[in-house]
């Protein structure tokens, strides 16, 4: 067979390239907005004309490590962001016997969703809760250690 056996192949539209294919705009996706480009590390190599973003904001974790002593009482500990978080953590750090309960959006209650038992430690690093987020304990003087990261921006 000769190559102009078959018919010649047409394209059903011209397919013209994306002008930042590193980008998704947020719209409606509800992404975090593009970082400043001005903020973050670049680099020239040999050879490019162009800077090399060497960095990924959204990719790593840049974590904030903190603990509070709860009570009976519950008690807001973490706000909603204004970014996006992209990891949060929790550990019951009661010396005692202490179980932590957890509340997301509303106040927490010995039937919140989330119980803690001394020793455990949760992490959320895929789908990471966005709400606010309250903490009880079933007897005073328990401690949670919790840390977060929120995207830039």
């Amino acid at each position: 067979m000769a190559a102009n056996d078959f018919p010649p192949v047409g394209w059903l539209n011209k397919r013209v390239p994306w002008t930042n294919p590193q980008y998704v705009p947020g719209y409606p996706h509800n992404l975090p907005a593009k970082a400043d480009a001005a903020v973050q590390t670049t680099s020239n190599f040999p050879g490019y004309v162009d800077s090399v973003s060497v960095t990924e904001p959204y990719r790593f974790a840049s974590f904030v490590d903190l603990s509070i002593i709860t009570s009976t009482t519950s008690v807001k500990f973490l706000d909603q962001p204004i970014g996006k978080r992209n990891t949060l953590g929790f550990r019951n750090a009661s010396t005692a016997n202490q179980v932590i309960y957890i509340g997301f959006g509303g106040n927490a209650t010995t039937g919140s969703w989330l119980q803690i038992n001394p020793g455990t430690i949760v992490l959320f690093d895929t789908v990471v809760p966005q709400d606010d987020l309250y903490v009880i304990s079933d007897v005073t003087a328990g401690v949670l250690a919790y840390v977060y990261s929120t995207y830039p921006g």
